[in-house]
């Protein structure tokens, strides 16, 4: 408290004249009209400022919320709504399920790449589901515990993707080579094909892990050998591996009807 006392004491002089100095902007703000409106203005402007940044801050911090939130809206909604693109119609009959998830985990510069989301057993997740984000297909769940799963990225050597041009039934299989994580490589198209650069690219009713009509990719050059039968085809994908928050898990509710059905063809 001496302390207190003593630097008061010995800086008066300027306390004073800094009280002085606001008696005499308050008596000139309260006997003149136009330093008062002028005040006025400015201290608004000055309010408006601050309450804006500490708006902006409080929603920045807001974001993941506000994200998890409208994965879980959007979920909601592909559950309930028929899909208006190329999907098939049993999509309407409520043949698929999205259940969305966080990525806590995430690599994409790998040989092998995998993800981790924030999602397992107890939410429905199985091995062998299709993941995907609204852009387009990102992978396929591989091992699942209780609270977590892991998916295995279609930027990955062993995910192959059943594949087909959005203009045509032509099919083919997606692989990744491995290099960029813009790009990957559609094979077992033959020759014959109408391609172009920019033609779309879905995934089609031969995949029991995905729906029809979800989006793989553009045509980003194609090449064609004379001597062999197939296109080499590179597809610039539509999902931005390096920046992904929130995906969905689709269940599809008919998937062990049909694997049985198709398993007595193998009998």
């Amino acid at each position: 408290m001496r302390n207190l006392f003593a630097f008061l004491f010995r800086h008066h002089v300027f306390f004073v004249f800094i009280l002085l100095e606001i008696i005499a902007v308050g008596m000139l703000i309260q006997n003149h009209n136009y330093q008062a409106s002028r005040f006025a203005s400015s201290s608004n402007a000055w309010s408006g400022e601050i309450l804006e940044h500490f708006r902006n801050t409080t929603d920045y911090f807001s974001l993941k919320k506000i994200n998890r939130l409208l994965a879980e809206e959007n979920a909601l909604l592909k559950n309930r709504t028929p899909e208006t693109t190329t999907q098939t119609s049993s999509i309407i009959n409520g043949q698929y399920q999205y259940i969305s998830a966080k990525i806590i985990k995430n690599s994409y510069n790998k040989r092998n790449n995998y993800l981790t989301i924030n999602k397992g057993s107890m939410h429905g997740i199985e091995n062998g589901m299709g993941v995907c984000v609204n852009d387009g297909v990102v992978g396929i769940v591989r091992d699942v515990t209780k609270h977590y799963a892991t998916i295995m990225s279609l930027l990955n050597k062993k995910t192959i993707i059943s594949t087909r041009f959005a203009k045509s039934n032509h099919f083919g299989e997606m692989l990744w080579d491995g290099k960029s994580h813009h790009f990957a490589q559609l094979h077992s198209v033959e020759k014959y094909v109408d391609v172009s650069v920019g033609d779309s690219l879905i995934t089609n009713s031969f995949s029991s892990i995905f729906p029809e009509g979800i989006t793989l990719g553009t045509v980003n050059r194609f090449q064609r050998d004379e001597t062999d039968n197939f296109y080499s085809i590179e597809v610039d994908l539509s999902v931005d591996f390096s920046n992904l928050d929130y995906v969905y898990v689709i269940k599809d509710l008919l998937k062990e009807e049909r694997l049985e059905l198709e398993s007595k063809q193998n009998e």
